[in-house]
């Protein structure tokens, strides 16, 4: 008799072997080309010209990024992320490693998913790094595939720059604890002072 523990154990290891075999769908031409376009996206980024990504961009594309700006075109998305590096400083950086996940095929249209763990250099010299997920539409065309749609996201109440703050707001709090602490002090000893008089 097979006990449940050894069923469920068998039962997660084939079904984590099935998830991770690629579908035998005729699709893994156009799996190696958004592969390789994804490839193309984390260079552009990594080295801050998107516009690079212009032929396998459509005209009409938007894009949502994990600050939650929506942008359209990519003209836009150059100048948004001309203004993200701006934000971050002088001699900043932002680099990004994508981990692409499944893609879905319907038609033309291919619904792409993934994450990448993202870093990112203040001019300060301090690092946030952090995980987010996104999902990508794209449609083939005469000339290839080309990216339709990008949403990307991140857990908005457990990140870098949310600990940052909270970390900062701590000290904070603790640094004029201690000064109420010693104004209370002082005062307490002035009051002593002039009872006791």
């Amino acid at each position: 008799m097979i006990s449940s523990r050894i069923l469920l154990i068998s039962l997660a290891f084939v079904s984590t072997a099935l998830a991770q075999t690629p579908p035998n769908d005729g699709r893994d031409a156009d799996r190696a080309a958004l592969r390789e376009l994804g490839h193309q996206y984390e260079q552009a980024i990594n080295g801050g010209n998107l516009l690079a990504l212009a032929p396998s961009v459509a005209d009409e594309a938007s894009a949502v990024f994990v600050t939650n700006d929506e942008v359209q075109g990519i003209a836009a998305m150059q100048k948004f992320l001309e203004g993200i590096k701006e934000r971050l400083g002088k001699d900043s950086s932002y680099t990004v490693k994508l981990e692409p996940d499944r893609t879905e095929f319907f038609g033309d249209l291919a619904l792409a998913h993934g994450r990448s763990e993202e870093t990112a250099k203040l001019s300060s010299g301090r690092v946030y790094q952090f995980t987010t997920h996104w999902t990508a539409v794209l449609r083939k065309d005469a000339t290839g595939w080309k990216a339709q749609r990008l949403h990307v996201s991140m857990n908005p109440f457990d990140n870098p720059v949310i600990s940052a703050r909270l970390q900062m707001r701590t000290w904070a709090v603790a640094g004029l604890g201690v000064v109420v602490a010693i104004l209370a002090f002082a005062l307490g000893m002035i009051a002593r002072k002039r009872t006791s008089r």
